[in-house]
């Protein structure tokens, strides 16, 4: 093998060694979407979706540690999106208090001015 070859080989190498395991960045975005979904309004106003994605966030974890990296990918893909379900669910939520907050403030303004003009 001639000099560049051994140039080849050892660039290959060094890559290998210098680029990150295929788990690792499915996974960091899954633990990054669960966490950021662990806030105390998500987890009062959609605790069920989010421990499905805590629970899968898990899994996925397990899955890759047992050497399961197909399902462990699966299950992190899965934990993302049910931890965005999680926190669009817990917006939706506060929107429609917001609304019914709002709708009986507006009633009880209607009120008060329709008291006032009947005197």
């Amino acid at each position: 093998m001639g000099l560049g070859g051994l140039l080849l080989v050892a660039t290959l190498a060094l890559g290998a060694c210098a680029s990150p395991p295929p788990t690792d960045v499915p996974m960091a975005v899954a633990d990054a979407a669960v966490r950021r979904a662990s806030s105390t309004a998500t987890g009062e106003m959609a605790p069920d979706q989010l421990r499905v994605a805590t629970t899968k966030l898990a899994d996925a974890r397990a899955a890759i540690a047992r050497g399961d990296t197909e399902r462990g990918l699966r299950l992190a893909e899965q934990a993302t999106v049910d931890a965005q379900v999680a926190e669009l669910h817990a917006q939706a939520q506060r929107a429609r208090q917001a609304a019914t907050e709002s709708e009986a403030a507006a009633r009880a303004l209607r009120e008060e001015l329709n008291r006032k003009a009947v005197r």
